[in-house]
């Protein structure tokens, strides 16, 4: 059985979600979900895998929309 491409995985869901810089937040994300896998407890009940990454960037891209259209409101309120 093949492992997934963490890295392309992420950069691909967060240049759909809107982030420029894809690559590079692709790569942070890889590292840091290794580090807490390596250094947290081994407990069952802890998951770090597809499933976690996968919602973290949908948390992401929710948070940029949220904060976009927060933007879009202020320069319309600025407008008139």
């Amino acid at each position: 059985m093949m492992l997934p491409e963490i890295a392309n995985i992420c950069e691909i869901m967060l240049q759909s979600e809107g982030f420029k810089f894809g690559k590079q937040l692709s790569i942070k994300l890889k590292t840091l979900f290794n580090l807490m896998q390596q250094q947290l407890s081994k407990q069952d009940h802890y998951d770090f895998g597809l499933r976690a990454i996968k919602s973290v960037l949908n948390c992401a891209g929710q948070i940029k929309r949220e904060k976009s259209n927060d933007k879009e409101k202020d320069l319309a309120q600025k407008e008139l």
